[in-house]
């Protein structure tokens, strides 16, 4: 729960230029680490209200195009407005309230997500907001695309905060080389992806229809958001059961997994520092 302080941030004057009919309760509430979040009422109807200070209308861009790229195909919350008011970046979205879970339930939407192809590997959009920037210029190679337009850049900011990563650099050029020539990433067709699928990134609503929240999205190998769904817990037996069963994985997966759980760690240990430096040195020393 956020402190008492952040809900001073917003006056009544920024209430005012939202221009909704009677806001109301305005309460902080729980919402991740990187904007500030509410709950928020104009009327009878509620809403969650995300903001970010000292940042331009452009901060929440990704995230908008996001939503409604994967709102054509799974449940998501509905963006009502987006702008910025005494410097303060905002996005106004449905509030979705919980109801009862079914993880085979998630699992089935996801791989109607998968389901969604693309013609190359990216997306129509760049996210240069992120804490780390992602280049989605659009590729013909996942390879190409993953290795150079994720891993690399991540790199080199992870050997600026911890040094001992530029002793790993035959094991980061054998990963690359491993990827690179990998016949499933050869072969591999672009799938739109959730984009950061760990399990503070769904739920359910009150009629326990999954909802997918804070997408990241782009086209990829539909092996990532499973992979990533696996480095921290929070995804059941029952989740990756429907899944495969619903859109079974290609043989090896589970190897090519390591590469995807490898920059999601190398991610966080970028942004949260040495906690991660031992489950990333195990990874590295591994290829």
């Amino acid at each position: 729960m956020l402190s008492k302080a952040n809900t001073s941030l917003l006056g009544p004057d920024f209430l005012s230029r939202l221009n909704l009919q009677d806001p109301h309760d305005l309460r902080p509430v729980s919402g991740g680490d990187v904007n500030l979040a509410y709950s928020l009422y104009s009327g009878n109807d509620r809403y969650f209200l995300k903001v970010q200070p000292y940042q331009d209308r452009h901060f929440f861009d990704s995230e908008v195009a996001s939503l409604k790229a994967l709102q054509k195909h799974v449940t998501v919350p509905k963006v009502m407005k987006q702008g910025e008011i005494q410097g303060f970046a905002y996005l106004l979205l449905s509030w979705v309230k919980s109801g009862p879970s079914n993880q085979g339930d998630l699992g089935r939407a996801l791989a109607v997500l998968h389901q969604t192809k693309g013609s190359q590997f990216g997306f129509n959009l760049s996210n240069d907001y992120d804490f780390v920037p992602k280049d989605n210029t659009w590729s013909d190679s996942w390879g190409e695309f993953f290795v150079h337009q994720r891993l690399e850049p991540l790199m080199k900011q992870a050997i600026k905060k911890g040094f001992w990563l530029s002793q790993r650099g035959d094991h980061f050029e054998h990963l690359k080389q491993a990827i690179l020539s990998d016949a499933h990433v050869q072969n591999v067709k672009p799938s739109l992806l959730h984009g950061d699928l760990w399990a503070g990134n769904f739920m359910f609503d009150e009629k326990g229809q999954p909802v997918f929240i804070d997408p990241n999205a782009f086209y990829g190998d539909r092996e990532y958001d499973l992979a990533v769904s696996a480095v921290f817990p929070g995804f059941s037996q029952d989740f990756y059961e429907a899944y495969q069963k619903a859109y079974p994985l290609d043989e090896g997966y589970q190897e090519r997994f390591k590469w995807y759980e490898f920059y999601y760690i190398l991610m966080h240990f970028v942004r949260f520092g040495d906690i991660y430096a031992p489950r990333l040195n195990r990874l590295l020393l591994q290829f």
